[in-house]
């Protein structure tokens, strides 16, 4: 093994083809560095790369002077034994000779790795001036669970320049500015053949947020103030920076933000904040295309006015064009000053003309809603008065009105929002109406949806469950917006949209009062990371009485597609229940739950 060079080896002459020469410089007559020894053997690949990339490069040809190529061999054995040191090896033997050649002499490095040094103990102290121990806090604790070396596992340099930085990047980070090494060192013994990492930091004492400058002129300062989201004397971190900055920008005010801390300006442990933004366009304007089988084609556009006045007021308009549905909606938002980042006001305006089995409807809520973010939770309260005119089959239409108060709540936590493969999805709402207050009939109507995935290795299992219900005394008088069906794409797939529920005397689907439906799926990647193949079961339906359940259930396979624009659904499901059982194709856009 000793005497095989290394171009002998094909396992090994891919890892260390950029020793070689190109073709040019091999015409030029320029030698090249061989190396040789036990360093060749397969299991040192990751070696011959890091003393491959450490070696100087060979610059004179062929005819150069002996004593030339011997300084290059020098140079080349200083650089590989601290490549072999940065590596764990420190009792390395290389030895060096020019291999005679008929054409050219050849640099020659025999090398001998040796035995790899162990690491024995490894200490890291970081306190702060008044002497707390950070390394019980959350922010370094976690990232030292990851990047300490374990004892007696091998050395690599590179491991513990990552492991001193880390700290010294996390403890800045988290606003001890004037952080110092005390002593960090690397002490290995050759002899014994192990090494002790000690780092202690001094962190000294945390730094606040000082004053906070905004340039802007769009909206009111005490608006631009309160949407930053922090304050004067507030804890400085790296986080709290990002987190600023994407305030600002997420609230569709500003085209672009800057937020530079003044280090060279803090005082009193306060870091001045200084934040240059760039107005963004006043209007933007949104068109969209696509196919669902529960809306069939579908186009539509939205017409989005960032900013009306210096309160942040907006408006938006959108309209979408179906062939089953048809909506025109209008919103003017007005956020709440003193806590723009969490609540704000809505007034809208929502028309809707829709028809689909059997059923015509048409349709105008106009209401008011109160919206506020808690963590990581979306609530609302609203009041709004829905005017619905909708015919069932032949029957005659009705028209009916109600003034709904209600409220909504919920939250999702999704790894991806566009292809997720971990998380969940929480959806809840409930409203009542009063036959006094200037509705057709009294109710009370309560919607729950829990969906959820979870990955095992490759593998991603889907869940999803939906329950409803609204108890009236008139159920004739509920429009069908107000009424439960089940089936489609995001319901039961194997039947078509909304054609599950209590049908009349005449076999039309009617809605009912209670809703229950369940999906378990299954997914599994089957070419690449953008390609997957799924399996999954529905069952449920919409009916009148509690006591009187019968389920229908579909199963079947499917397709996702990772698109740029999101999750493309594929399926065929085949339904089990019911006089057509035959299979249905569902297409979809986005990650349904």
């Amino acid at each position: 093994m000793f005497g095989r060079v290394l171009w002998f080896s094909p396992v090994v002459f891919l890892l260390v083809l950029f020793l070689s020469v190109s073709a040019a410089q091999a015409a030029s007559g320029r030698p090249q560095l061989q190396l040789t020894g036990e360093i060749t053997q397969a299991e040192n690949k990751a070696l011959i790369l890091q003393v491959g990339l450490s070696v100087p490069p060979i610059r004179f040809t062929c005819d150069a002077s002996p004593v030339l190529m011997r300084r290059y061999l020098q140079s080349a054995t200083l650089a590989a034994r601290d490549a072999l040191r940065a590596m764990g090896y420190f009792n390395a033997q290389i030895q060096t000779h020019l291999k005679q050649d008929p054409d050219c002499a050849i640099p020659t490095m025999d090398i001998t790795p040796g035995p790899r040094v162990h690491i024995a103990a490894v200490d890291v102290v970081v306190t702060t001036s008044a002497g707390d121990d950070l390394t019980r806090q959350a922010f370094l604790r976690d990232y030292l669970k990851k990047a300490r070396p374990a004892k007696d596992a091998l050395l690599n340099q590179g491991v513990y320049v990552a492991l001193r930085d880390g700290i010294m990047e996390r403890v800045r980070g988290a606003g001890y500015l004037d952080a110092k090494w005390r002593r960090h060192e690397l002490l290995v013994d050759p002899k014994t053949n192990t090494a002790d990492i000690q780092l202690d930091l001094d962190a000294g004492s945390r730094y606040h947020i000082g004053k906070i400058t905004i340039d802007q002129s769009i909206i009111k300062p005490l608006l631009a103030q309160n949407l930053v989201g922090a304050k004067t004397g507030d804890t400085y971190t790296t986080q709290t920076l990002v987190d600023m900055n994407q305030n600002l920008s997420s609230s569709q005010y500003f085209s672009d933000v800057r937020v530079r801390p003044q280090w060279d300006q803090r005082t009193a442990h306060q870091v001045p904040i200084t934040i240059r933004t760039l107005p963004n366009e006043p209007r933007s304007y949104e068109l969209r295309v696509g196919y669902g089988t529960d809306t069939g084609a579908r186009f539509g556009g939205k017409i989005t006015q960032r900013y009306v006045n210096r309160s942040g007021h907006s408006w938006k308009a959108d309209l979408s064009l179906a062939q089953r549905k048809q909506t025109l909606g209008a919103t003017y938002t007005m956020p709440k000053i003193s806590d723009p980042l969490n609540q704000h006001y809505d007034l809208y305006e929502v028309f809707d003309r829709e028809q689909d089995t059997g059923i015509t409807t048409l349709s105008s809520t106009t209401g008011l809603r109160w919206v506020r973010n808690f963590n990581s939770w979306t609530s609302s309260l609203y009041s709004e008065y829905l005017v619905d005119r909708s015919q069932f089959g032949t029957n005659p239409a009705q028209t009916t009105g109600f003034w709904l108060f209600g409220a909504r709540l919920g939250r999702q936590e999704l790894n991806d929002p566009l292809f997720p493969t971990k998380g969940f999805v929480f959806s809840s709402g409930i409203s009542t109406a009063a036959k006094p207050l200037l509705s057709s009939t009294s109710l009370l109507r309560a919607h729950v949806m829990l969906g959820g995935l979870y990955p095992v290795g490759k593998w991603v299992f889907k869940a999803r469950t939906e329950v409803g219900g609204v108890v009236t005394p008139d159920f004739n008088s509920l429009p069908k917006s107000l009424r439960f069906f089940a089936g489609g794409d995001q319901s039961v797939r194997g039947y078509a949209y909304q054609s599950l529920g209590p049908t009349d005397s005449t076999g039309q689907v009617i809605g009912g009062q209670y809703l229950f439906t369940a999906s378990a799926e299954v997914m599994h990647p089957v070419y690449g990371r953008d390609w997957w193949g799924a399996a999954f079961v529905d069952t449920g339906n919409a009916f009148d009485a509690l006591n009187n359940i019968h389920l229908n259930t579909g199963a079947g396979v499917g397709i996702r597609w990772r698109s740029p624009v999101g999750m493309v659904r594929v399926d065929v499901a085949y339904p089990f229940d019911g006089d057509q059982r035959t299979p249905r194709l569902h297409l979809g856009i986005g990650a349904a739950f």
